[in-house]
């Protein structure tokens, strides 16, 4: 969960759903899932399964 997502070291923002209030914020309705927020806060991607090379391009767009 978050102490994995800090392994990677990643450049951005990561926010682990379960006991906070993103999912009530964001409506979401299916868990688990995988949404990318752009820095507009606007849902870019909501997917629950999704190949690495297009998560990464996915993740990299949202947050130029």
């Amino acid at each position: 969960m978050k102490s994995d997502a800090e392994g990677f070291e990643l450049p951005y923002t990561v926010l682990v759903g379960r006991d906070s209030d993103i999912i009530d914020v964001y409506q979401i309705t299916k868990l688990p899932r995988l949404i990318i927020v752009g820095k507009d806060g606007m849902i870019a991607l909501t997917e629950k399964f999704l190949p690495f090379d297009r998560l990464k391009e996915q993740v990299e767009s949202a947050v130029r």
